[in-house]
């Protein structure tokens, strides 16, 4: 399922949840949680899905790569280098900080799990051949964000947020000098992203229900420039994360 099919999946279930709550307006329903919004802090926990990949630009001539860089033979010629996305799950704990009527401040520290790929495509002796390098990552999450939300309708409302992340990836292979599998290229621990997302809360009998749907936005180039032919191919390597997660406070 490519990007565009998982917004629009996650946009439509949204729009009938919503649909749903309108439709309730037609008889009296007794809101759930009155006094939940009035207290000045609460906490909860998330769980989801999310999907990996890469903004990468490669490098303008890749047929001027000096080919000398490389220990091995792995190439005669690198003709395209491109990402491919995988997809993870994501844990966290929710903290929440009432700032106004319609303003919170959000702290929700995450553990993100998932993989991307880094494709070479290129030719040795005549023949056209594949590498792939798998990058395994294991994010420790720390965003802040703010949410701006609507004003409630019976038991639903919706929100907007945004703010900024920095995560530490715990399997990075930049440390690294002994490996199981054969290295073309490796990437940063440290990230810094900003990130934009919508999404639902529901107002249920004893706890708050959300769903949320986010874009993480990575800041820095992320590849390890250690003058081989794998990094040198890569003009610019920056992280993309899509996540849809469940809240529960």
């Amino acid at each position: 399922m490519n990007k565009l099919k998982l917004f629009t999946l996650v946009i439509i279930l949204l729009i009938a949840s919503a649909s749903h709550s309108f439709s309730q307006k037609k008889r009296y329903i007794a809101p759930n949680l009155l006094h939940y919004d009035h207290k000045p802090y609460h906490f909860g926990f998330s769980i989801g899905l999310n999907k990996m990949n890469f903004a990468l630009k490669s490098s303008e001539d890749l047929s001027a790569l000096d080919y000398s860089l490389q220990n091995r033979t792995i190439f005669d010629t690198v003709y395209s280098v491109l990402p491919r996305h995988e997809y993870g799950f994501n844990i966290g704990i929710v903290s929440n900080l009432k700032l106004g009527q319609h303003w919170d401040l959000r702290f929700i520290p995450t553990l993100t799990f998932g993989d991307r790929n880094i494709e070479y495509y290129g030719v040795r002796n005549g023949q056209a051949i594949k590498k792939i390098q798998k990058i395994e990552s294991t994010f420790i999450d720390i965003p802040l964000h703010l949410k701006y939300k609507s004003v409630r309708m019976g038991n639903t409302r919706a929100y907007v947020i945004g703010g900024l992340k920095y995560s530490y990836d715990l399997a990075s292979g930049e440390e690294k000098e002994d490996y199981e599998e054969e290295v073309l290229s490796s990437i940063k621990k440290n990230d810094y992203f900003y990130e934009l997302g919508v999404g639902f809360d529901h107002y249920f009998f004893y706890f708050k229900f959300s769903m949320e749907i986010k874009a993480a936005f990575g800041i820095r180039d992320m590849i390890n420039r250690d003058n081989t032919i794998f990094s040198n191919s890569i003009d610019q390597l920056k992280s993309q994360i899509i996540m849809v997660s469940l809240l529960f406070e």
